[in-house]
């Protein structure tokens, strides 16, 4: 009786599998670590928080120009940082694809507005950036910079219902224009 093998048989030695078990093992790692999924980040240590923080929505504000942009975002933060204000800067998942079609990390999207990675959030794919934003500033009784209403989280967060807590914005005539007192 015959036994059935594959083509390739005839050609390979047992010797040269032998050989290819590292790199292939070393492969099979570097898939399963790649698809491993990141925690949440965290943007500051809560007990370090600076003085007169501000969150801000980096996804919304990116649009506050002509089509989305970093440079927008880091034009509102020099704006905020010449007030006085220390911001803390939010951003959906999918930022890097709005930017350049790739995952930014708080590290790529700090070094592109010009602030400490530890002052930036990305939140994980999944996780909706304005729950995390709003739970933030609820906790640290921080002002949002942002055009969002968030109308749909008022009820969760009532934070986001006093006056003054949101403060919109434009960018108009080559400066930023604040609805509202900063």
């Amino acid at each position: 009786m015959q036994i059935l093998r594959p083509f390739w048989f005839n050609y390979v030695q047992f010797s040269d599998l032998l050989l290819l078990a590292p790199a292939f093992a070393a492969f099979v790692i570097l898939v399963l670590l790649r698809r491993r999924r990141r925690p949440p980040a965290r943007p500051l240590d809560v007990a370090k928080l600076p003085p007169n923080s501000i969150v801000v929505d980096g996804s919304n504000v990116l649009y506050w120009g002509d089509e989305p942009s970093s440079d927008m975002v880091l034009r509102v933060l020099r704006n905020l940082e010449e007030k006085g204000y220390t911001p803390i800067v939010f951003f959906d998942a999918n930022v890097g694809y709005v930017l350049d079609d790739h995952y930014y990390n708080e590290a790529k999207i700090a070094w592109l507005i010009g602030v400490p990675a530890h002052h930036v959030c990305v939140v994980s794919k999944g996780v909706v950036a304005d729950e995390s934003i709003l739970a933030f500033a609820t906790d640290h009784n921080l002002r949002v910079v942002t055009n969002d209403k968030y109308r749909d989280w008022r009820l969760r967060f009532p934070h986001a219902d006093k006056r003054g807590v949101l403060i919109g914005g434009a960018w108009r005539d080559g400066a930023v224009k604040w609805r509202g007192k900063l």
